[in-house]
């Protein structure tokens, strides 16, 4: 697995630093005016699409109210205020060849820079003793993504809308008691990732091609 970090050159900077700023989960739900990270559903623990709910509502004077399939629009969610605390580090993970642009224009994207993990067990190393220094519990786990028109079911902090899939997350998740930024010290990583790279020059500075892939001898 390769690991690279989007965003703009200075928090790159604080990256390489081994300053991980993490923003909560209740952040990222109520950024409405940002596409490419403002996500509606992130916090929430369940999702029931309106033709597998039925709801009735007890109203003094009016008696039962009944809400049926035909009077909801979208689909209902259900969210607990602890999940909302959650800080989360956000990373792009590349698993599989990629053939042909790293970063698909017909998708919103974010930040002019990046950084790529050179090392990614000891990052992964570095963050984990980080958490453990301070007494923080987490996990880190790739995101899966949902249909968010069609599943009925629980959510995690792991999983999110298919509109997102094209970012191919994977996640750094740390409890949290508030729903203020968390700054994670994992010391210096200038070592194990490279300098901070333009965004624009991704296609030509990084090949994750299936011949690049088996030139590096990683395929067969």
């Amino acid at each position: 697995m390769v690991l690279l970090k989007l965003g703009q050159r200075e928090h790159m900077e604080q990256f390489r630093n081994g300053q991980l700023y993490m923003n909560t989960l209740k952040y990222f739900r109520d950024l409405e005016s940002d596409p490419a990270r403002g996500d509606r559903y992130e916090g929430a623990t369940h999702i029931f699409q309106p033709k597998d709910v039925i709801i009735t509502l007890s109203a003094p004077g009016f008696g039962d109210i009944l809400i049926d399939s035909t009077d909801l629009a979208a689909a209902t969610t259900l969210s607990m205020t602890s999940e909302l605390c959650c800080n989360i580090f956000c990373l792009h993970a590349i698993t599989a060849p990629v053939n042909g642009t790293l970063f698909p224009s017909e998708h919103e994207w974010f930040g002019d820079s990046m950084v790529l993990v050179l090392k990614t067990e000891e990052f992964l190393n570095r963050v984990v003793a980080g958490a453990k220094a301070r007494n923080l519990s987490g996990k880190i786990k790739r995101v899966e993504y949902f249909d968010d028109k069609a599943y009925t079911g629980k959510l995690d902090r792991f999983r999110k809308s298919k509109r997102f899939a094209h970012q191919r997350e994977y996640r750094i998740a740390i409890d949290s008691p508030g729903t203020d930024p968390l700054v994670l010290d994992i010391g210096d990583i200038t070592h194990i990732t490279s300098e901070v790279l333009k965004f624009c020059d991704a296609d030509n500075i990084l090949k994750f091609s299936e011949d690049d892939a088996r030139a590096a001898a990683l395929l067969f």
